[in-house]
């Protein structure tokens, strides 16, 4: 298998458990199933009267040592959570306590009836804190599989658990290779190094395509999407309203080949909360409203307001996910139109920009919909403080209403208040919704169960996956 390498397995820091629940090392409380419905897996039910919630473990739940998970042990895996993990420091307003070894009861300051949908995440699940003792390589959980090599940011080897709680696992072992270069990951397949992988290039997605013999090749629209966030203390708000008018976004996903697919929001338009979608590319429109603003094309096709011409705009982006390509693709397009642009490329999105928030026009990437719910992304994105708000948009009102959404438990009232916030965000022309990936994923003949029709990416290997014959 092929995968991105990550300096830690820690799995309640940062994004690393996406990666370990993809190595089957780990597994969430909770799943998302391929039609994005939350399902019962390391715990059977959770159930919520009023503040207090009771959930339910599944029967005969083990650590790969054996060690049966008990309540008490999901409750101090769930402390560290919100000891190390910002994003799940909600949990630390929680009162915990273990009913009985199967049952813990959460007493919630306010009903949080998203709690079900949250613990599908992959951060929600269980490592065995007594008996781990090197967390960061080798942390003791509850998957198919158990580490036998981790080098940190490298390859990681593992084998199957033989104490699995889940049944039989069909591998004895896997391997995940680091290969951060797309003709690394098509030569290694094409030479029978590797039996899958995903984030195909257009190239990839060609090649498997005219050999349905020895490859097969699965398509599913996942919820990861890139999108771009615009300064408005840098870039006037008409030139701002011209570039969301201005990108050709059909053009930039049939470049890529099958790679991405446009998206006009942070949501599928056919869910509820869905709805709000900013307007798709209108040229003549764009030009009528940076013109009435007093803006003019010059002799050399660049607008100009009161003789001077609009400045170059940075656009501060990465090489990862065809972020790249993406910029080159959108600087010409707004070159075309006249607004100047030049990229500004950086290894680190959230070492540089996003924590400085020093840019004008900045690319980012985000599973959007995490957990069947508009309530991660608008934490991630509108709350005053969070990592991703770098453009000054969030406040104390939009915080009292991001509370009512976090404690809202009719569905029909949830998608009405996200819809409400995200129409006023994409109304402030700060934020631009681009594309949507495509979760392209290549087996090897012979290869199956590798979570290929799940649109999320943290899901791959499990105890039903089987290998090629060789």
């Amino acid at each position: 298998m092929e995968g991105y390498a990550y300096a830690s397995l820690d799995p309640h820091k940062e994004y690393y458990s996406w990666h370990d629940q993809k190595y089957g090392l780990t597994e969430s409380l909770f799943r998302l199933s391929d039609d994005m419905k939350v399902e019962p897996w390391v715990a059977k039910s959770l159930d919520i009267e009023g503040n207090v919630a009771t959930l339910t473990l599944n029967d005969g739940v083990c650590f790969s040592n054996g060690n049966p998970l008990t309540a008490d042990m999901v409750k101090r895996n769930l402390e560290r959570m919100a000891e190390v993990n910002v994003r799940f420091r909600f949990i630390s307003n929680f009162k915990m306590e273990a009913k009985d070894d199967k049952t813990l009861i959460i007493n919630m300051p306010s009903p949080m009836p998203t709690l079900k949908n949250e613990m599908a995440s992959p951060e929600f699940c269980m490592v065995d804190l007594d008996a781990t003792t090197d967390i960061d390589n080798n942390p003791i959980s509850t998957g198919p599989f158990v580490v036998e090599k981790f080098i940190p940011e490298g390859d990681i080897s593992l084998v199957r658990n033989e104490k699995y709680w889940g049944g039989k696992v069909n591998l004895d072992a896997v391997k995940f290779y680091s290969m951060r270069d797309a003709q690394s990951r098509l030569m290694a397949m094409q030479n029978g190094e590797i039996d899958a992988y995903d984030s195909l290039s257009a190239t990839d997605i060609e090649i498997f395509k005219a050999d349905p013999d020895q490859y097969q090749l699965f398509t599913v629209p996942s919820q990861a999407r890139t999108y771009m966030f615009m300064k408005p203390d840098r870039i006037p708000e008409s030139v701002r309203k011209a570039i969301i008018l201005a990108i050709d976004r059909d053009a930039i996903c049939a470049f890529m080949g099958g790679v991405l697919s446009p998206t006009y929001g942070v949501f599928d338009e056919n869910v509820a909360y869905g709805k709000v979608q900013i307007p798709k590319m209108d040229l003549a429109k764009a030009k009528e409203i940076i013109e009435a603003d007093g803006y003019k094309l010059n002799s050399n096709n660049v607008y100009e307001k009161n003789g001077k011409p609009i400045p170059a705009i940075g656009l501060y982006c990465y090489s990862g996910r065809n972020i790249g390509d993406m910029a080159v693709l959108i600087q010409e397009q707004l070159a075309k139109f006249g607004i100047p642009t030049e990229i500004k490329l950086v290894e680190d999105p959230d070492g540089t920009y996003m924590t400085d928030k020093d840019f004008d026009i900045c690319f980012y990437r985000m599973t959007t919909d995490k957990t069947a719910d508009p309530m991660t992304f608008i934490d991630t994105v509108l709350k005053f403080g969070a990592h991703q708000d770098i453009i000054g948009y969030g406040s104390e009102e939009i915080d009292k209403e991001i509370e009512t959404l976090r404690f809202t438990v009719d569905p029909e009232k949830r998608a009405e208040l996200a819809n409400k916030m995200l129409q006023d965000f994409f109304d402030a022309n700060v934020f631009v919704p681009l594309v949507t990936y495509n979760r392209n994923v290549v087996l090897r003949t012979g290869v199956t169960n590798f979570s290929e029709k799940n649109p999320y990416e943290f899901y791959q290997v499990n105890a039903n996956t089987t290998a090629a014959k060789k």
